[in-house]
């Protein structure tokens, strides 16, 4: 017998909700330790109700997924009507690691998630060259406001560095401090290294600028 449809009032809404839990838990605890039987406790609704809108826990982690793009390329693209300075630059910063924040259990998790979830693979790697192309157009444009000093070569480099890094922060963090859990601290002492990689690239006042911003509180 068919399912009966459900009304399009309910339907959206119970599925926000069950995106809303889903992201909260995998935050918590990491996408591996949580089951959608977990995702429908939260949420006290019944298993039977939660595989109504998603298959399986793949399927949530895809509906994620979804933001996680949509979020990243609306940081990234350019900013229009806005005139650019170097502290329009900084907020790209600022912005990428509330990003980082928000989703952390995807950069967490990042390699498994990638080997399990069918199709996740593939987007990212498409996901990845997008980055890249808009990330290496804000480095173009630092060149040539004057900002910074660097090489086509050196260029590439710094931006494939950087998504390295944005990408792989949390999971060194985790590693090598022996720890399960990613804390808000993190995102601080992320800007960090993700700044080192191109300030000795900046020009004297640029670079002054930076290490302000990023030094650490005193004592």
């Amino acid at each position: 017998m068919p399912r009966k449809k459900r009304s399009t009032a309910e339907t959206p809404d119970t599925r926000d909700r069950i995106l809303e839990a889903a992201l909260a838990l995998f935050n918590a605890d990491g996408s591996h330790a949580v089951s959608t039987r977990h995702i429908a406790a939260r949420l006290a609704i019944s298993p039977g109700n939660l595989y109504y809108h998603f298959a399986n826990k793949e399927e949530i982690v895809l509906c994620l997924y979804e933001r996680i793009e949509a979020q990243l390329e609306a940081i990234l693209a350019p900013r229009a009507g806005e005139t650019q300075t170097f502290d329009t630059v900084l907020r790209y910063l600022d912005d990428i690691f509330a990003h980082l924040w928000e989703f952390r259990f995807f950069y967490c998790d990042v390699n498994s998630l990638l080997r399990d979830v069918p199709g996740l693979k593939e987007r990212y790697r498409d996901l990845a060259e997008r980055v890249r192309i808009r990330s290496r157009a804000i480095f173009d444009s630092m060149v040539a406001a004057g900002w910074m000093d660097a090489s086509p070569e050196q260029l590439d480099l710094l931006t494939t560095n950087a998504w390295i890094v944005l990408t792989q922060w949390f999971t060194h963090r985790q590693v090598v401090d022996r720890r399960r859990t990613i804390q808000s601290s993190d995102i601080r002492e992320g800007i960090r290294h993700f700044v080192a990689l191109f300030s000795p690239l900046l020009r004297s006042p640029q670079r002054k600028l930076v290490e302000r911003m990023t030094a650490r509180p005193a004592g």
